[in-house]
């Protein structure tokens, strides 16, 4: 008989070929597929008049064969039922494969997408790094997954993904607040993001750096107010003026720049086709500029060795390599060019940030962060330092510290942040007339006169005192900017009569003494507009009259009236006669009645007017 199989241990593939099911497969011999599955018994038993076979096409077959001492049809039954016992049997395997294919579970979906907004996050799957958001992966094993994003600016998020079905997954990323907002009541929050966000705006601190930026506070105020209308405005009004500022990066050939504003848009902006246009149409621009790149590097380098780190703009260091690294970004040369430029900025916000001058530090810090957006490490110093002063701040101050330090910014010329150490000082009872004067001069330095002037006049004579007769000359300066030239002489001739000072030498006063009286010379010497209502004389056969207004000043003469009448100084004249005043306008005399002493002081007038402004006086 023919060795049976049990039906139950098979399965189909998709092809339809036999392959290994539940417990067994049905092969062929010599590994030939299913041909030749079913094989002649062996001698000794009854023979079938025809050999079964199942061809590679799973097709039954009965091949003759010969027999002389058989008759033909002796086993036309057992055929038949042969043929039936397989086709069953062939049925049976089939179907159970067909139903397990079925009912079997996936282990893996197809595809699972995690996308954040905003895009560009660091995606990682139980440790394992994918890239940056948006991250598709494909055949993945359905389970229990640890999912950690992370993106500068944003507060970390980790979850338990549980992984059972193919589609997208999206998570909205949460800005980190700024620390100084701590603790504030929200509406107070909202409105100092609201402000700051119009000043990043204004500044052109768009998003590029999102950390400090117009969207970062948007963000803010979005999370604080998730209602609120002031978030989509600021983002429109970013995506607009983002569109505008790479426009204007491709006119003036900046494509590095132009590049990286569009990266921006189509990262917080995934929906803006244009951007997508506009981005991909600069990348074959790009890539047609490769033959570009060797002078790019070699200005790049010229002008690092020449000390044009970021100036002028199109004609610096950083912005060579940008270009370089914008057609060619793995372009070693120009990438370690802008290295060293960055390196040389960051040192000197460090260098700054030594000196004590907290303030410049933290505007060269920043100024990095915006020309070279990945570098973490400068965003992360400037949070430390602001973090730094920030507790300052907040400790109990020592009045003799505070002191020292409000000199040392006053000696530096930081005057603005000289300012508050200096007012605790003084207030605190560290009073000496050098502290004082330093105050008064901050307050004089900012353009607080008010604040400066009584400051300077505590200040009391002593003996050889340099202060005093600075703090006599400051005020003469007080009175200068206000418009008192006349009290300003005289304090800085006081000044000058003492002797002078550090800050304000004799020749220093003289020079200023000159230069303001000499105004004050030209000024008494300039003649003053004057303007009458007088009685104009038509003459002629029917005579009349008109009133209207004569005005007389460095322009000209000029008359109002029923007529109008106008001059220049050139053509413009005066005469008396014993009743009435000719004024000549361009050549035209004209007759006016007016009482004479007015009458005088016209003709007077227009002489010194004359004299003064005249071009045929000089």
């Amino acid at each position: 008989m023919l060795g049976e199989r049990n039906p139950s241990q098979h399965n189909v593939d998709d092809d339809g070929g036999a392959r290994n099911g539940v417990g067994g497969s049905v092969r062929g011999s010599d590994g030939q597929g299913a041909a030749a599955a079913f094989a002649t018994p062996p001698a000794g038993e009854d023979a079938l008049p025809a050999t079964l076979t199942i061809d590679a096409q799973d097709t039954l077959h009965l091949e003759e064969e010969a027999s002389e001492a058989t008759a033909p049809g002796a086993f036309t039954g057992k055929r038949w039922w042969l043929l039936a016992a397989v086709s069953a049997f062939l049925l049976t395997v089939l179907t159970v494969a067909g139903v397990y294919l079925v009912t079997k579970k996936p282990s893996t979906v197809d595809q699972l997408v995690i996308l954040t907004v905003p895009s560009g996050a660091d995606i990682k799957l139980d440790s394992k790094d994918y890239g940056h958001s948006p991250v598709k992966l494909e055949r993945l094993a359905i389970g229990m997954y640890t999912l950690t994003i992370s993106k500068d600016g944003f507060e970390p998020i980790v979850y338990s993904l549980s992984v059972a079905e193919s589609g997208p997954v999206e998570f909205k990323l949460k800005p980190i607040p700024p620390a100084e907002s701590a603790g504030l009541p929200a509406d107070v929050q909202i409105r100092q993001y609201q402000q700051r966000a119009e000043e990043a705006f204004a500044r052109g601190y768009y998003g590029m750096v999102y950390e400090g930026s117009a969207l970062y506070y948007a963000d803010n105020v979005r999370t604080l107010d998730p209602n609120s209308t002031f978030t989509p405005e600021i983002y429109e009004r970013v995506r607009k003026a983002a569109h505008q500022s790479a426009q204007n990066a491709m006119s003036r050939g900046d494509l590095g720049q132009a590049q990286e504003v569009y990266n921006f848009l189509v990262e917080y902006y995934p929906t803006d086709e244009e951007a997508r246009t506009a981005a991909s149409k600069l990348e074959n621009q790009l890539s047609r500029a490769l033959g570009q790149v060797r002078e790019l590097v070699r200005k790049a380098d010229e002008a690092f060795q020449a000390g044009r780190l970021t100036d002028p703009t199109g004609k610096s260091a950083y912005f060579y390599s940008k270009q370089a690294l914008a057609i060619d970004r793995q372009n070693e040369k120009a990438r370690q060019i802008r290295n060293q430029v960055k390196e040389k900025l960051a040192s000197a916000g460090e260098q700054a940030y030594l000196r004590g001058d907290i303030e410049a530090a933290i505007k060269q810090l920043e100024q990095v962060a915006q020309l070279f957006p990945e570098d973490k490490q400068s965003r992360v110093r400037v949070r430390e330092i602001k973090a730094s002063r920030a507790a300052e701040a907040v400790k109990p101050a020592d009045p003799n510290a505070r002191r020292v330090r409000g000199l040392d910014a006053y000696s530096s010329g930081n005057f603005e942040a000289a300012i508050p150490d200096l007012e605790h000082a003084v207030v605190n009872g560290q009073s000496a007339p050098a502290v004082v004067f330093a105050l008064a001069r901050s307050y004089l330095k900012t353009g607080h006169l008010d604040q400066a002037e009584p400051l300077f006049r505590q200040v009391r004579p002593t003996a050889g005192d340099d202060v005093y007769r600075s703090s006599i000359a400051s005020l003469g300066e007080i009175a200068f900017q206000r418009g008192d030239s006349g009290t300003a002489v005289e304090r800085w001739k006081e000044a000058r009569q003492l002797g002078g000072s550090i800050l304000y030498s004799v020749a220093a006063l003289d020079d200023k003494i000159e230069r303001v009286e000499k105004k004050l010379r030209e000024k008494a010497a300039e003649p003053s507009p004057l303007t009458l209502q007088v009685k104009h004389l038509h003459g002629g056969l029917l005579g009349g009259s008109c009133s209207g207004t004569l005005t007389i000043n460095a322009t000209g003469v000029r008359y109002d009236g029923q007529h109008v009448y106008a001059s220049n100084l050139v053509g413009a004249g005066v005469s008396l006669t014993k009743d009435d005043t000719v004024i000549t306008f361009q050549g035209k005399p004209q007759k006016f009645r007016l009482a004479r002493a007015d009458a005088e002081r016209v003709r007077e007038t227009v002489a010194r007017y004359q004299q003064t402004y005249s071009p045929a006086s000089k």
